[in-house]
């Protein structure tokens, strides 16, 4: 079962949804609980910085343990109502072979989502971003 909340497209909100997450997920998963809160973390300030465009929104934040293709997964899914915006898609894929100071800005979160996640996922459906993360509780993520 998944629970959702729906609060305003601000990083400060990052805290309650932790403990959300805290919450909502067993103290077994350790690690993962942890995985979870950085991929949402990623996830959240992408809607905070380019959904919006400077304008108050909101973002809908879910979580749950779920059955994912056979395999017990915790499945995260953020939404929003702003701009388009895949981060699969849209971020640029960071340069880890050059120094700090050469590197862009941009980028190495959504890295960490993909390096993180079993399956990731961006749909646009009825005018809202919905992005979907799945974390297998069976095995590793693919590299």
């Amino acid at each position: 079962m998944l629970r959702t909340v729906k609060l305003p497209a601000t990083i400060n909100v990052l805290s309650e949804i932790n403990a959300i997450i805290e919450q909502t997920l067993p103290e077994s998963l350790g690690p993962l609980v942890m995985k979870t809160q950085l991929i949402v973390e990623e996830l959240l300030a992408n809607i905070c910085n380019y959904a919006y465009k400077g304008k108050d929104g909101y973002a809908e934040f879910a979580c749950g343990i779920v059955n994912f293709d056979g395999k017990k997964s915790i499945m995260i899914e953020l939404t929003d109502g702003g701009e388009p915006y895949d981060p699969f898609l849209e971020t640029r894929k960071p340069d880890l072979d050059a120094s700090v100071e050469e590197r862009a800005i941009g980028g190495l979160g959504v890295f960490l989502v993909r390096e993180i996640a079993t399956h990731y996922l961006y749909m646009r459906i009825d005018n809202r971003n919905q992005t979907q993360i799945i974390l297998s509780l069976d095995e590793t993520p693919a590299s």
